[in-house]
């Protein structure tokens, strides 16, 4: 077995966990994963028990308050209101909510989602124009939603069109930050560490919240919207940017995950449903099948046609969005495997993995719309950072994924002089040079790295919550552990070890996968299932278990079982 280094989550002390049973009568697993999550007596309830009335005051925000009524004016003097989106989840879903908002309180409202190959990212002057040439009356308000904090060239554009600007957005901010009449960035507020977390389509909620409460505290509308009617983007939103699920994040996605349960949405349904998801959504679903569809509009089409699903008024209209981007995610899937192959190929020929701190790869023509997954894909599968490129004419352009806590804008600015364009974020970048420079980038960034990063940085890691017995999970720990969701990023699922259980019975799913049952020294035995692992590496043996406990719905008979997420021999 190719086993990964276990690692404890958070070595809490045993005191908190003790606590934790006396003062809750929490089983012990409850209180072990609580405890290893950093969650304490003082700060359980608000975990447990998220309510939108702890949600914060979007006040704290300075200059919202002339956002919102420069809204409301806008509104009254029927003048248009432009949304500047972005062509991924967050930014749509992100769109799609404060359209939602404004419209339902008499606002006239078009919005703007660039195109990935024409436009490429962000609010710049080229998308301002683009986007207010079809107008059809001048637009007078411009907001912006996931994108827009490092625009300065387009909002003094803006300015000289007499265009008032709004910015909403979560990136992390530049040096000089743009003249706009208010920046919902909580990143830019130090004493709002608390909403650093907040994903595009969360900081989009925060202006609503503003923009509705100052309507009714004026006087000027806004009671009959429900801003928890919108959650349900919000949830979409947050959990495709990955961002964590804890504080405001968690208490918006609980709430928004409801929502998409209930399908009222004709284009929430038809995107259901044609993801083939049954039993109700979970966080996992949006990660693994609605949001890679609707990113897959503007990975290989238009994202536009994401918007316009969610945006959609009846069920007809809705499946025929939905059909498009389920073509849309087919082509995505083919054209990101077979780089990944490719890419692949090329790294166990020209790389010694072994002995490199880092991944480059680049081919001729490879789809710049699927190669950022590809390169997330690599980073993940050999814990490394990964940078993906396709060449085109002489030039090379792509993007790059980090691992753990190495920054990789820092990175590619070590090379900047090779570079003729490059940004993003620590963990996310894009870059583009000479296709003649590729391997002076590639020794120079590797050699960067090094510094940055030491042998044991890129050893696989599992983290787990603690040491439990099979005795322990119970019907009661269930009951508990559904006051734990939502599960997403930073609030993952509970992973407990499991020590010296034996494998009494082991069968294949499939060609990969097996299940089967183990029972550990009492003869206590529980159900398990395990991904990506051979039967036949599982019977006759005593191991220890990493794994996570789960209810086994299959043909409606609930069985406890264990996902097995690693496991070594015992000794």
């Amino acid at each position: 077995m190719v086993n990964k280094l276990w690692v404890l989550s958070n070595n809490a002390p045993t005191s908190v966990e003790k606590t934790l049973i006396e003062k809750y009568s929490f089983p012990r697993p409850i209180a072990v994963f609580l405890a290893a999550r950093g969650i304490t007596p003082e700060n359980v309830d608000v975990f447990l028990h998220p309510s939108l009335a702890k949600m914060s005051d979007p006040y704290r925000f300075p200059n919202i308050q002339v956002a919102a009524a420069r809204l409301w004016d806008a509104i009254c003097n029927r003048e248009l209101i432009l949304i500047h989106g972005d062509y991924d989840t967050d930014g749509v879903t992100a769109t799609a909510l404060l359209a939602w908002v404004l419209r339902r309180n008499g606002a006239i409202v078009e919005s703007f989602i660039p195109h990935r190959f024409d436009d490429g990212y962000g609010f710049t002057p080229d998308s301002l124009d683009k986007a207010v040439a079809d107008l059809k009356q001048p637009c007078k308000v411009l907001i912006t939603v996931d994108c827009g904090i490092t625009s300065i060239d387009a909002v003094k554009h803006a300015r000289l069109k007499d265009i008032d600007v709004i910015i909403t957005d979560h990136h992390e901010p530049s040096d000089e930050l743009p003249e706009a009449l208010a920046l919902v960035n909580p990143k830019i507020y130090p004493e709002m560490e608390d909403l650093h977390l907040l994903s595009g389509a969360g900081s989009a909620f925060k202006l609503c919240h503003a923009f509705i409460k100052y309507g009714r505290e004026n006087n000027l509308g806004g009671f009959t919207t429900k801003l928890q009617d919108i959650l349900d983007y919000v949830a979409l939103g947050t959990i495709a940017d990955i961002v964590p699920i804890l504080g405001e994040n968690r208490i918006m996605v609980k709430y928004g995950i409801d929502l998409l349960k209930k399908q009222l949405r004709p284009g929430i349904r038809a995107l259901i449903e044609t993801s083939r998801i049954k039993g109700g959504v979970k966080p996992s679903d949006i990660t693994f099948k609605l949001a890679p569809r609707i990113n897959a509009a503007g990975r290989l089409g238009d994202a536009n046609t994401a918007l316009k699903l969610l945006e959609a008024e009846n069920i007809v209209d809705a499946y025929r969005y939905a059909s498009m981007l389920e073509d849309y995610n087919s082509q995505r899937q083919e054209k990101e495997q077979e780089i990944y192959q490719e890419a692949h190929e090329q790294i166990e020929k020209y790389i010694d993995i072994e002995n490199k701190y880092s991944i480059l790869v680049a081919g001729e023509g490879w789809h710049q719309g699927v190669i950022g997954i590809v390169a997330s894909r690599l980073a993940r599968d050999y814990n490394r950072p990964a940078i993906v490129l396709t060449i085109q004419d002489g030039e090379a352009h792509g993007s790059g994924r980090s691992i753990g806590n190495l920054n990789l804008v820092k990175v590619l600015g070590a090379a900047d002089h090779l570079l003729t364009r490059y940004g993003g974020h620590p963990m996310a970048v894009g870059l583009g040079l000479e296709e003649k420079n590729l391997k002076t980038f590639y020794d120079t960034i590797e050699a960067y790295i090094r510094t940055e990063l030491n042998a044991d940085d890129l050893k696989q890691v599992t983290e787990y919550d603690g040491h439990v017995g099979f005795n322990e999970i119970d019907d009661e720990f269930f009951g508990f552990l559904e006051q734990l969701h939502p599960f997403g990023h930073k609030n993952s699922k509970p992973v407990f070890m499991f020590s010296g259980v034996r494998v009494v019975k082991c069968s294949p799913i499939g060609h990969k996968h097996c299940r089967g049952i183990l029972a550990d020294k009492y003869n206590q035995t529980m159900d398990f299932i395990a991904f990506n692992r051979d039967a036949s590496e599982m019977r006759n043996i005593t191991m220890d278990v990493l794994g996570t406990p789960q209810i086994n719905d299959y043909y409606h008979e609930k069985r406890p079982q264990l996902q097995i997420l690693d496991c070594r021999l015992s000794f």
